[in-house]
């Protein structure tokens, strides 16, 4: 199998073969991480930046070089539209207002090893859509290093590159992501045992 850089150096060569490769082993994982970070709201706008990335693609084939990994590059592509898209949301005073990315500062918490009594009780389907909800909550910088990280299955290096951030910044992103999602879920279980299942 071809590797990903390859690929995208055949396609900028004419190879339109190896375009519909690329589309095919990234275009799950890119749709919904670009779904994620705009959240249910913007489920129209997501679509279009997903198209605008692929768009840049093959705008950019016969340009392409190969100084990082092809989907660090992809997903700095995203990343940059993202961001442009969240500053117009923000304007429009429809976006939440970013926190101190040090909250959270020494906390040590994992999300699946490490869940509670009450989360581990619950349906997987509704467990599921409880963290759905949680990752829409997060404020932008921290969801999106969680999806780079564990939707998208980036190093942590490898994120740095993307978001054009220090990996103590990194660090403390993903950890204060792990914090609030961690807390929303415990939430939710809580309700769920007071209340019974409720819709997220």
């Amino acid at each position: 199998m071809e590797t990903d850089e390859a690929l995208m150096l055949d396609y900028g060569k004419g190879d339109q073969a190896a375009f519909r490769a690329l589309y095919a082993r990234h275009k799950g994982p890119l749709y919904r991480y670009v779904c994620r970070q705009l959240g249910t709201k913007h489920q129209n706008k997501a679509q279009e930046l997903f198209q605008e990335v692929w768009l840049r693609v093959i705008d950019n084939r016969t340009r392409y070089k190969v100084e990082a990994k092809f989907s660090t590059w992809l997903y700095r592509i995203a990343h940059n539209l993202l961001v442009d898209e969240q500053r117009k949301l923000t304007a429009r005073g429809e976006h939440l207002s970013l926190v101190n990315d040090e909250q959270g500062e020494g906390e040590n918490i994992t999300l699946a090893s490490n869940q509670t009594h009450q989360e581990n009780t619950l349906h997987n389907d509704y467990l599921q859509k409880a963290i759905k909800h949680c990752v829409e909550l997060l404020v932008p910088q921290q969801r999106e290093a969680f999806l780079l990280r564990h939707e998208a299955g980036f190093e942590p290096g490898q994120v740095c590159d993307i978001v054009e951030a220090k990996p103590e910044t990194v660090k403390t992103r993903l950890r204060y992501a792990m914090s609030q999602l961690r807390e929303c879920l415990q939430r939710k279980a809580g309700a769920t045992e007071l209340g019974g299942e409720r819709s997220v």
